[in-house]
Formats: structure tokens, sequence, C-alpha cells
């Protein structure tokens, strides 16, 4: 084969690739619904959202997990009742997260910290020292 017929074999190379690429494009990004249902993707929300709060740093070398442990067994947080900490240190987290206070309920075994609301709910809880903690969204 001569120079000049290389060049143009490469030369259409690159453009079936191309072209090949393209409709891989096209048929990935025709905007079709996501095929998670948007509930559970509200769910992983919450979730998240509870495993953030969890590893939250309240003050030095003390996180909000640490601090639920305190509060159950009824001692001192950084400078204040644990549980007070807690009931402070919440809704701050939450409203960067933009939730606003009406949509979320914050509860340590049933016993409810920060929050209210009404409506449809998402709820992730875990236990801790055996004590149920409960974050619950509403929608």
């Amino acid at each position: 084969m001569k120079k000049g017929q290389m060049e143009i074999l490469g030369f259409m190379v690159i453009v079936l690739l191309l072209i090949f690429g393209l409709i891989f494009y096209f048929k990935f990004s025709s905007g079709e619904p996501s095929s998670i249902i948007p509930e559970a993707e509200q769910n992983l929300e919450v979730s998240n959202m509870l495993n953030a709060i969890k590893q939250y740093t309240v003050c030095e070398g003390v996180d909000m997990k640490d601090l639920m442990k305190t509060c159950i067994s009824g001692g001192l947080g950084c400078n204040d009742d644990a549980c007070t900490e807690i009931e402070n240190e919440l809704p701050e987290l939450i409203s960067v997260y933009g939730w606003g206070n009406s949509s979320y309920m914050f509860e340590i075994e049933g016993s409810l910290l920060v929050g209210s609301c009404v409506g449809n709910t998402f709820v992730d809880d875990f236990t801790l020292s055996s004590t149920s903690i409960r974050l619950t969204y509403c929608y």
C-alpha cells in the first residue's frame, strides 16, 4: 500500500470511531428516567443524612455519635448537657443540607429532640447502646 492510502485508511478508522462514539452517546443520554424509583432515591437521601449526622464533629474529638451515647447515659457533652447540644447543633446541620425544620424529626428512644412534621415519611434508624435513634423525613 502506498503512503497516501494508509493515511486515508487511518482517517476512515478515526471517522468510524467518532460515529460509533456519537451513537453510543445518543443511545445512553436520551433523557429516559432513571431506573431507580424516586422514592428509593429519597430513602437513600435520608439514610445518607443520618450517616452524615453520626459522623459530624461537634467539638474537638467528639462527634455526634459520641454525643448521642452521652445523651442516652445522661452526661455532659462539650459544654452543656449532651441532649441540649444535639438539639442546638442538629437544626444547623440539617438546614445546611436544605431541609426545613418542619420537614424532619429526630428521635432518641421515642423522645422527640428536634423537628416536627406531618404527612408521608421516609424513616431511617439505627441502634446505639441498645437505644433506637430515628431520623424521619416528611414530604
